[in-house]
């Protein structure tokens, strides 16, 4: 099952990038003459519109053949298009994969609720012999107040971290308790793994769509500096690099699938918001740099056959990065 939801969700999420790009084409009337989800060996194919549409064994990425893009094409197609037409071809396909993620996030925010940290801690998880077990601390608990102050955030915690008695007020399977805990000088480790507690707060499609929009744009540029930091781990060999590959997603995809519909959506969100970031990096063979080289030829004069060895060269290094990052799946998931 992991393997179907995987395959499901990377395909939409191609599919959707390449049709940004079919239909912002079309809508200037250039003939798009393939369009296909995955690379390789093609599996399927079907003429339509003037397209020929295609279904290929490799389902890691797909293409939209728009006429105009070829050296031999110069002047035709794309090629004749003023700038900012072809400008609107290269980030159609960015502008579709948000647009996707914007839509599932509303939908999801007006189904499951917004997410909303209530203040209190969650306990994950209690050491053996550790302080928080003497005090009765158990995984499940809620940590709602401390020595009667009520938790505004989850580190407030650690305000025990003092030498004294303490109490902790605690829900429990729906109940409240009051537990006591002494920590004394020397004392360095509570013993919890804990985590905010979080209250979903139902809204309107349109108010999560609101929603959707505002929070995707604040995080977006911590997303964009996670990413490049990822991307610049794996070529400097770091196991932690955070970059996931596509082993990696297929394990998650299947972590996802058990725990519902909802945490299918949510991934679905996240791989189409880091889609779009990964398009829009200035690499060649990619759409950032297809937008590099397009302003970059307002002042230079970059001829066709030099344009596509750049794109040549970026797709050979976009492969190897494939194969590095694949590594680190493989290592991550065998435990090496």
């Amino acid at each position: 099952m992991s393997l179907f939801w995987f395959l499901i969700i990377i395909g939409v999420s191609i599919f959707v990038h390449e049709l940004g790009h079919y239909l912002a084409a079309r809508a200037q009337g250039v003939r798009v003459k393939a369009f296909s989800l995955g690379f390789g060996p093609i599996l399927l194919r079907r003429q339509a519109w003037g397209t020929e549409w295609r279904l290929s064994a490799i389902p890691l990425g797909g293409y939209a053949d728009i006429e105009g893009l070829l050296p031999e094409e110069r002047g035709r197609g794309y090629d004749a298009l003023p700038f900012l037409g072809k400008l609107l071809v290269l980030v159609a396909g960015v502008v579709m994969n948000v647009l996707l993620a914007w839509g599932l996030l509303a939908y999801l925010f007006s189904a499951q609720g917004v997410p909303e940290a209530t203040g209190r801690a969650v306990i994950l998880e209690v050491l053996p012999g550790s302080v928080a077990e003497r005090a009765g601390l158990r995984a499940g608990d809620i940590l709602v107040a401390v020595d009667g102050t009520p938790l505004a955030q989850a580190q407030g915690i650690e305000r025990v971290k003092t030498p004294g008695n303490h109490t902790l007020t605690v829900r429990r399977q729906g109940q409240e308790l009051t537990l006591s805990l002494t920590w004394q000088e020397g004392m360095e480790r509570l013993g919890v793994v804990y985590q905010p507690e979080v209250a979903f707060r139902k809204v309107g499609f349109l108010e999560g769509l609101s929603l959707a929009v505002s929070r995707s744009l604040a995080f977006g540029p911590q997303m964009a500096k996670a990413l490049v930091g990822g991307l610049l781990g794996v070529l400097a060999g770091n196991p932690d690099s955070g970059v996931v590959g596509p082993l990696g997603i297929v394990a998650e995809t299947g972590r996802a699938a058990q725990e519902g519909p909802f945490r299918l959506l949510e991934l679905t969100v996240a791989i189409n918001l880091s889609l779009a970031l990964f398009n829009l990096l200035r690499i060649p063979a990619l759409d950032g740099g297809r937008i590099l080289l397009l302003f970059l030829s307002r002042f230079l004069r970059i001829r066709p056959e030099q344009e596509a060895m750049v794109h040549y060269l970026g797709f050979v290094f976009l492969i190897l990065l494939v194969i590095l990052v694949t590594f680190q799946d493989l290592r991550r998931l065998l435990g090496g």
